[in-house]
Order: C-alpha cells, then sequence, then structure tokens
C-alpha cells in the first residue's frame, strides 16, 4: 500500500541482527535477499551499520530526499553488541537480564 500511493515520507527501520527468538535466521526461517523483498514491492532501501549513528544518520538524510515511494533502512547490527558474555547469543532475544546482569553488562559497556 505504501508504494501505491507513493507514501515517500515514510521510513521504516528493520534491525537486521541475524538471529530470531529460536536461533538464526539463517538456520530457523531465512528471510534473505531482504533488499531485494523491499525493492519488488516498491520500496527505495538503504543499507548501513546499525551501531554507526553517522551511517544512520546518512541514511536517513537520503531517505527524506527520496521522492515517490517509501524508504526502508535495513541497519545491520549484533545483538548485544559490547557485552562479550551475549553478544551474538540468540538465547538472550527477548530475555531480560536479573539485577546482577544488568549492572555487570551496563559496566562492561561503559
Amino acid at each position: 500500500m505504501a508504494a501505491h500511493y507513493k507514501l515517500d515520507n515514510l521510513i521504516a527501520f528493520i534491525d537486521r541482527n541475524g538471529v530470531q527468538i529460536d536461533g538464526k535466521t539463517s538456520d530457523v526461517m531465512e528471510i534473505e535477499p531482504l533488499e531485494q523483498k523491499w525493492k519488488a514491492f516498491g520500496w527505495e532501501v538503504f543499507m548501513c551499520d546499525g551501531h554507526d549513528h553517522r551511517q544512520i544518520s546518512d541514511a536517513v538524510d537520503k531517505a527524506k530526499e527520496t521522492k515517490g515511494r517509501p524508504s526502508v533502512i535495513i541497519l545491520k547490527t549484533i545483538m548485544g553488541k559490547g557485552v562479550k558474555s551475549i553478544e551474538g547469543d540468540y538465547h538472550w532475544h527477548g530475555k531480560a537480564p536479573t539485577k546482577v546482569e544488568l549492572k555487570q553488562f551496563l559496566e562492561e559497556l561503559l
């Protein structure tokens, strides 16, 4: 619908961390080629490092310049980035840390 009505003021964001609650998306339910799928539905697609604020800002600026179609920004990320004990571990997808773990994780990030 968004492409049909040329909603060029619409920007969607996808956190593409490659995992879901049961494991890697490539093992559980492959979703690639994600970029081509969005393009096939008439969206302008931008890819960037979801941990790089400058790249995200640049992608948003480019999306705002897009006319006649909606835009999607696919952010390539690593789940839990910066916390070695959980980085990329799908077991933490949707799991809240305990108070002790939270304190440890925050110390590791700071």
